[in-house]
């Protein structure tokens, strides 16, 4: 009996150290534990060469911090609530039908996620959408992605901030960490000529986005062609007056060498 007593004692207690009872007789639990939240932060890229502008919508909500994306632009979105597995991303432009990108998974740890939108190669589906997710870091992290659509080749080339290259090649569809500086980034098509760059200011904890746009011809197309261009988001001030500036950096020093070495590449 004693036995049976301190037990129904020690249940008592228990109720009375993790919760307490309402009105009608629940018991409710008050804990100190809360689901652990992630910060994810989605940031989306008009890549679609055309004159198209894109507003992106969540749950039919309006998620744009600004104007309408315009192509060669991006923009983080104003988040209203957490991302959720399932979310739906509506892109919404007056001439094409909406295009949806839907979020299958989310990391389970502070990452920021790049949405690109660009033109689709097969004339079935008129747009295609590329994605990167980056884990937070305190170094600077690079993605490079392709979303040409044509038969030219390329390849990106990572050089000082003078323009000096000493043989690094960006594979397109890879991320990579680089040191805190600036940097310039070239698209070359394996001749001398090759002269479109755009710089790169790499802060610490930053994450950024290479792109290769543009529309060339594909097979015996006739469609407006756009020509091969560099998007770099996210970008400081003194990025952007130097890419309007339209300076070119020296290639002499590295074109016998990235010769060389692109010419395994096409």
């Amino acid at each position: 009996m004693a036995l049976i007593l301190l037990a129904f004692l020690g249940i008592v207690g228990l109720a009375d150290a993790s919760g307490h009872q309402s009105g009608s007789g629940a018991l409710v639990v008050d804990s100190f534990l809360k689901p652990v939240e992630y910060r994810h932060t989605l940031r989306v890229c008009n890549a679609y060469a055309g004159d198209e502008s894109f507003s992106v919508e969540i749950g039919g909500i309006n998620s744009m911090m600004g104007a309408p994306i315009k192509y060669k632009e991006c923009q983080q979105l104003n988040l209203v609530k957490p991302l959720a597995r399932g979310d739906r991303l509506d892109f919404r432009t007056e001439k094409l039908p909406i295009a949806t990108f839907a979020i299958d998974s989310l990391p389970r740890y502070d990452a920021v996620m790049y949405v690109v939108i660009h033109r689709s190669n097969s004339e079935l589906d008129p747009v295609s959408f590329q994605s990167h997710m980056f884990a937070a870091s305190k170094d600077a992290q690079v993605a490079v992605l392709d979303t040409y659509a044509g038969d030219a080749k390329a390849a990106l080339l990572l050089a000082n901030s003078t323009g000096h290259w000493e043989g690094t090649i960006l594979p397109f569809g890879t991320a990579f960490g680089v040191p805190q500086g600036s940097y310039q980034i070239i698209l070359s098509d394996g001749s001398a000529d090759s002269k479109i760059r755009v710089r790169l200011t790499a802060a610490r904890g930053e994450s950024y986005l290479v792109l290769r746009t543009g529309r060339g011809k594909v097979g015996n197309s006739t469609s407006t062609e756009y020509p091969q261009d560099l998007l770099v988001y996210p970008t400081t001030e003194d990025d952007v007056l130097d890419q309007k500036s339209g300076t070119r950096c020296n290639f002499a020093s590295f074109v016998v060498p990235a010769l060389a070495i692109l010419s395994f590449l096409f």
